[in-house]
Order: structure tokens, then sequence, then C-alpha cells
């Protein structure tokens, strides 16, 4: 008499490997996920100092240091550094509520912030 088919063990061990199969692929998925997201934050970040510079520019006001809070939590900082006689330093760091960092610096000329020489 012949037999068809599989055995129980048979059947048992293919369903771990696809078990693990499928964990793999789940937790490869998971991490792209979370990268994702943290790229997505990253552009925000940027495009929200990127945001605060632009006021600066069109402000043209010398201020050391200020900071706020958007309504989705995200922290700001901007500070102002006189470098030189000739230029001020231009600090702006952006932080995500799960502490994510964005720093953007620049070099703005005095003249640029309404004032004659750098304090």
């Amino acid at each position: 008499m012949s037999q068809r088919g599989f055995t129980l063990m048979e059947t048992l061990v293919a369903l771990v490997i696809f078990s693990l199969a499928c964990m793999a692929l789940l937790e490869l998925y998971s991490g792209s996920a979370r990268a994702k997201a943290a790229h997505d934050s990253m552009i925000e970040r940027t495009a929200r100092a990127e945001a605060l510079l632009l006021e600066i520019d069109l402000a043209r006001t010398f201020e050391a240091s200020r900071s706020g809070a958007d309504p989705d939590g995200t922290i700001w900082e901007v500070t102002m550094v006189p470098v030189a006689a000739e230029l001020v330093r231009v600090d702006i760091k952006v932080t995500d509520r799960a502490g994510r960092l964005a720093h953007l610096q620049t070099m703005r000329l005095p003249a640029e912030l309404s004032i004659e020489t750098a304090p």
C-alpha cells in the first residue's frame, strides 16, 4: 500500500520555517517604517529651521537668543553670536518630540541684521 502526503513532523517543520521567515519580514518592515518616520521628521525639522532663518532675514534685527515651541511639540532655539566685527553667526536648533535634533548654522553680515557692527 502506497502512502501519499506529508507526515505530521514534516508539516510542523514547514510551519516553523514559514513562521520564522514571516517574523524576519515583519522585522524588516518595522525597521523600514521607523527609518521613514525618522526621515520625515528630519525633513520637517529642517523646513522649520529654514522658515526661522527666513523670519530672521525678513525681520532684519539682531536678537541674541530666542526660543519657542510649536503646537506639534517641536521646540526651537535661535541664537546669534558675533564672531568678528564683520560677522554674526546664526545657530538654529529644532528638536522634535522624540528628541531628534536638526541644527542649521549660517553667517550674516551685521548690515543684514540692521546693525552697524556686531555687538
